[in-house]
């Protein structure tokens, strides 16, 4: 009986902080890009495009990899570093605690490669397009440092989605997510 409640009770655990891992890390990790430059195609707005980086698919393709294999394996290694804390304290009561205490550690190198592979991820698209592979658009090369300086500003809502700043002052910005009406932001607030 109290076996069963446990496990449930574990089971529930985990499923809500994998819930919660989701609702936090995905929005960051799939959208979020932190600098001010568009990971969008500047002529159809669609992804697949390639860039003037140094090393360009040679590292694109190995971040992506890494950020792939961080993100996965953090994923599954949280319900089991859950369910071996509740197995260890359900076995071995108060006495497991250390054992129990050093399980999360074994996240840390999924979590490093997950990171590691987002800055790889960030510095790749921090570069100026160069092909798109949805409408076949060419861009000349430019210079990274100008490349962030003239792209367009960005403004976040508060649901978390980023919206491209309108050059026309006066115009309102509606969230595509969740359809909130914003006035455009003054360059103190970009």
């Amino acid at each position: 009986m109290l076996g069963s409640f446990l496990q449930a009770l574990a089971a529930k655990l985990v499923e809500e902080i994998l819930k919660r891992l989701v609702e936090w890390l995905a929005p960051k990790a799939l959208r979020s890009v932190p600098h001010r430059a568009s990971p969008n195609c500047p002529s159809c707005g669609g992804y697949g495009v390639r860039r003037w980086a140094p090393a360009g698919m040679w590292l694109f393709l190995p971040a992506l990899l890494v950020f792939a294999w961080g993100f996965g394996f953090t994923l599954l290694g949280v319900p089991v570093v859950v369910l071996t804390v509740v197995a260890v304290l359900v076995s071995d009561g108060v006495g497991g605690m250390l054992p129990a205490l050093l399980a999360p550690l074994g996240l840390l190198v999924p979590v490093a490669l997950m990171v590691a592979g987002a800055f790889g991820l960030a510095y790749y698209h921090s570069y100026p397009p160069k092909w798109c592979a949805r409408c076949h658009s060419r861009w000349p090369r430019r210079e990274r440092d100008e490349y962030l300086r003239s792209t367009q500003p960005m403004f976040t809502c508060g649901c978390g989605q980023r919206l491209r700043v309108p050059r026309a002052s006066g115009t309102r910005l509606r969230c595509p997510r969740c359809r909130t009406e914003h006035a455009t932001p003054t360059p103190a607030g970009r």
